[in-house]
C-alpha cells in the first residue's frame, strides 16, 4: 500500500506543478539585470539612471538605412511612434519624429554627421522607455516588420532581442532532445523497454515538480530564474538523475538474480547512501554558486540546487515504489555489454601503474594546453549564426564611429560637468563626449561619451583609463554602458572562481570523507576528476579562439560535482566489497559490478549536455561541449582505468 500512496503523492505534485513549467520560461525570459555584476561601478551607473533620471534608463535601437531615402526613413518612424506603445522619441537623419526631445547641449568634439562615411549610409534613432526583455523583443521585433530589407536595426535594444530570440523555445527544444537521447541510449544499452521508460517517467515527474518550486521561489524573489539557468536545469535534472535511478536499478537486478528475499530493500539500503551523497555533492556544489557577484551566477545556483535535490527524492523515493510494482521479468535479463568488465578487471589487476602513468600523462598533456593565451567572446561571437543586430553593427561601425552603437554613460556631479573638464577624459579614446541631462533633484549629470572603439567587447584599458581620467576631475565620478559592463562582468566572473572554486573542492573533500570515512580515498577521487576537468579546458582551448569569460567556472562546477558522483557510486562499492574481500579483490570486485552501470550513466550524462550543442549561444555551446568532454573521459578513462589503478596501487590505504 505504501508504494502506491507515494506513487500518488508524486503524481498529485507533478498534476499541481504541471502550469507553472510554461510559466517559469516567461518568468526566465527576462534577463535584462543577469549579466551584470551585482556590485560593479556600472551597475550603480544603470540603477541611479533608472531612478533619479527622467524617462529612466531608456532602451535604444539604431536603425541602419542604406539609402538616403528621407521619405521612407520618416514615414518609418512615424508607423513605429504608433505602433510601440513604451517609445521615448524617435530621431531619424532628417529631423525627430516623436516624442520631447532630449536637452542635449551642442557636442564639445568631433560632431556626429548625419551620414556615413560613404555619404548614403544614416541612422534613426529609437528610445524606448521599457528595458525589460519581453517588451524589448516586441518593440525591436515592431522595428523590424517596418524596416525595408536594406535596413537594419542594431543597438543594444536588438542585441538583447536576439540574445532572447537566440533562448527562445530552448526548453522544448532541449527537452524532447533530451529525451530522444535519453530512450534511445537506454534502449542501446539495456535492450529493455521498461529499463528505459521508467527513469525517464521518474526524472519527467521529478521536473515537473522541481520546475513548479522553482517557479515558486522566483515569484517570491528569493532568486531570478534565468533562461540559461532553466535550460541547464533540464539538462542537469535528465542527465543525473537517470544516473541515480540507474543506480538503484542495476543493483536492484542484481539482488533479483540472487533470488534474496527482499530485492529492493536491499538495494535501496546499499544504494541511497551513495545517491543522497552524490546528488548531496551536486546541491552543495550549486548552492556555492550563490556566492557569486555575477548575478547569472548567483541565480544559477538555487535553481540547479532545487532540482537536483528533488531529483534525489525521487530516486529514493518514487523510482523503489515504480519497481516494486513492475513484474520482477522485466528486470532479469542479461546485460549484453557485461563481460568486457572481468577482461578491464583483469588488466587493471596486471598493470595498475602503467594504466595510471599512461592515463595521468595523457591528461596532463591536454591541460597544458591552458597556458595559450584566450581572448574574450566579442559580442558578434556570441552567436552561432550571425543575427540582424551584428549585421547592423558591422554596416554602423564600416560608416560611423564604432562607439555609436553603444555610448559609455559618465555620471558626474552636476557641478564638475562643465566642458572644461572634458578633456580629462581623454580624447584619444573618444569620437565625442556630450552632456545628455540632469537627475531630478539637480545634484548629477549624466555624459554620454562615444568610444572610437567597438563598445561591445572587452573594456580592456579603455575603461579603467576613463574611470582614472574622470575621476581626476570629480572623486564621485562613474562610468557605465555596455564596455563598461562587459568588463565589469569579467573582473566579477575571475572574483567568483578564485572564491567558489576553492570553497567547493573543500566541501566535497569533506563529503567525500565522510561518506567513506578515509582521508586518502577523498584526495585521489577528487584530483582526478580536476585533471580531467583540466584536460577538457584544455582541449576547448585549443578548439576556441575566444571563450566566454563565464565557461570555465560553470564547467568546472559541473564536472567536478557530476564527475565526482562516479568516483562515489565506484568508491562505495569496492569500501562494501572489503568486508568480505582483500583489498585488491575488492578494488577489481567493485569495478566489475559497477563498470556497465557506470559507463551507461557517463554517456547519458555527457550526451545530455551534449544537447546544449544545438543551441544558437556560444557560450552555451562551449560549455555543452567542455563538460560533455570531460565526463567522457571521467567514464572511459578516469572511472574505468585511473581509479581503480590508484586503488589496487593503494591497496590497504586505498580506503
Amino acid at each position: 500500500m505504501k508504494k502506491w500512496v507515494v506513487i500518488a503523492a508524486w503524481l498529485i505534485a507533478a498534476a499541481v506543478a504541471f502550469p507553472f513549467q510554461s510559466e517559469l520560461q516567461v518568468l526566465a525570459s527576462d534577463e535584462s539585470d543577469a549579466f551584470k555584476d551585482r556590485g560593479a561601478e556600472s551597475t550603480r551607473v544603470d540603477e541611479l539612471i533608472d531612478t533619479r533620471f527622467e524617462g529612466g534608463n531608456e532602451t535604444t535601437a539604431v536603425i541602419v538605412y542604406e539609402r538616403p531615402e528621407p521619405e521612407r526613413a520618416l514615414a518609418d518612424g512615424v508607423r513605429m511612434c504608433e505602433r510601440i506603445p513604451d517609445v521615448a522619441r524617435i530621431i531619424t537623419a532628417y529631423q525627430g519624429v516623436c516624442g520631447e526631445l532630449p536637452a542635449i547641449s551642442p557636442p564639445q568634439s568631433s560632431p556626429i554627421t548625419p551620414f556615413g562615411n560613404d555619404g548614403t549610409t544614416n541612422l534613426t534613432t529609437v528610445w524606448t522607455r521599457d528595458d525589460a526583455t519581453e517588451s524589448v523583443v516586441r518593440d525591436v521585433a515592431v522595428m523590424r516588420e517596418i524596416r525595408p530589407d536594406w535596413a537594419y536595426v542594431t543597438g543594444e535594444a536588438a542585441f538583447a532581442a536576439d540574445q532572447a530570440e537566440a533562448l527562445a523555445g530552448i526548453d522544448e527544444t532541449l527537452l524532447v532532445a533530451t529525451l530522444i537521447l535519453v530512450l534511445v541510449l537506454l534502449l542501446i544499452i539495456y535492450r529493455s523497454p521498461t529499463i528505459a521508460l521508467v527513469p525517464l517517467l521518474v526524472v519527467g515527474i521529478a521536473y515537473l515538480v522541481a520546475a513548479g518550486v522553482v517557479y515558486a521561489g522566483a515569484r517570491a524573489g528569493l532568486y531570478q530564474a534565468t533562461g540559461q539557468a532553466t535550460a541547464i536545469l533540464i539538462v542537469l535534472m535528465f542527465g543525473a538523475g537517470t544516473d541515480y535511478c540507474l543506480l538503484l536499478l542495476a543493483r536492484y537486478r542484481e539482488e533479483l538474480a540472487t533470488n534474496a528475499p527482499d530485492p529492493m530493500g536491499t538495494a535501496l539500503r546499499r544504494t541511497a547512501p551513495a545517491i543522497v551523497s552524490a546528488g548531496g555533492i551536486v546541491v552543495v556544489a550549486m548552492l556555492v554558486l550563490s556566492l557569486a557577484d555575477y548575478n547569472a551566477t548567483r541565480w544559477m545556483g538555487p535553481v540547479l540546487a532545487i532540482g537536483t535535490a528533488i531529483t534525489v527524492l525521487a530516486g529514493v523515493t518514487l523510482l523503489p515504489a515504480v519497481l516494486s510494482v513492475l513484474p520482477h521479468k522485466a528486470f532479469t535479463h542479461k546485460q549484453p555489454i557485461g563481460a568486457i568488465w572481468p577482461r578491464i578487471g583483469a588488466l587493471v589487476r596486471r598493470r595498475p601503474l602503467v594504466l595510471a602513468t599512461a592515463v595521468v600523462a595523457l591528461l596532463v598533456a591536454g591541460a597544458l594546453a591552458n597556458t595559450r593565451d584566450q581572448r574574450t567572446l566579442t559580442f558578434d561571437e556570441q552567436f552561432r549564426e550571425t543575427p540582424e543586430s551584428v549585421t547592423g553593427l558591422q554596416a554602423l561601425q564600416a560608416n560611423f564611429p564604432p562607439g555609436q552603437a553603444g555610448p559609455v554613460d559618465l555620471l558626474v556631479p552636476f557641478e564638475v560637468s562643465n566642458a572644461d573638464n572634458y578633456p580629462y577624459l581623454g580624447l584619444d579614446l573618444a569620437h565625442s563626449v556630450d552632456p545628455v541631462g540632469t537627475s531630478r533633484d539637480g545634484k548629477l549629470a549624466l555624459i554620454r561619451v562615444t568610444l572610437l572603439g567597438s563598445p561591445f567587447g572587452p573594456g580592456g584599458d579603455t575603461i579603467p583609463r576613463l574611470r582614472e581620467n574622470a575621476r581626476k576631475f570629480s572623486p564621485q565620478a562613474m562610468i557605465g554602458g555596455p564596455t563598461a559592463e562587459a568588463l565589469d562582468s569579467e573582473n566579477a566572473l575571475a572574483r567568483d572562481a578564485r572564491l567558489i572554486i576553492p570553497l567547493t573542492l573543500a566541501l566535497v573533500l569533506v563529503i567525500v570523507a565522510v561518506l567513506l570515512r578515509s582521508l586518502i580515498a577523498p584526495i585521489y577521487a577528487v584530483a582526478t576528476v580536476i585533471l580531467s576537468y583540466a584536460f577538457a579546458l584544455g582541449v576547448s582551448a585549443l578548439l576556441f579562439e575566444a571563450t566566454d569569460p563565464a565557461m570555465p567556472l560553470f564547467t568546472f562546477i559541473f564536472l567536478v560535482a557530476l564527475g565526482v558522483d562516479y568516483n562515489v557510486f565506484l568508491l562505495t562499492r569496492i569500501r562494501e566489497a572489503r568486508r568480505d574481500l582483500a583489498p585488491q579483490d575488492a578494488v577489481i570486485a567493485g569495478l566489475e559490478r559497477t563498470g556497465g552501470v557506470i559507463t551507461s550513466a557517463g554517456l547519458i550524462l555527457a550526451g545530455t549536455f551534449c544537447t546544449l550543442l544545438a543551441t544558437q549561444l556560444e557560450s552555451l555551446f562551449q560549455v555543452g561541449f567542455t563538460v560533455a568532454l570531460g565526463l567522457l573521459v571521467d567514464t572511459f578513462l578516469i572511472r574505468i582505468f585511473l581509479v581503480p589503478s590508484i586503488a589496487v596501487l593503494l591497496r590497504s590505504k586505498a580506503l
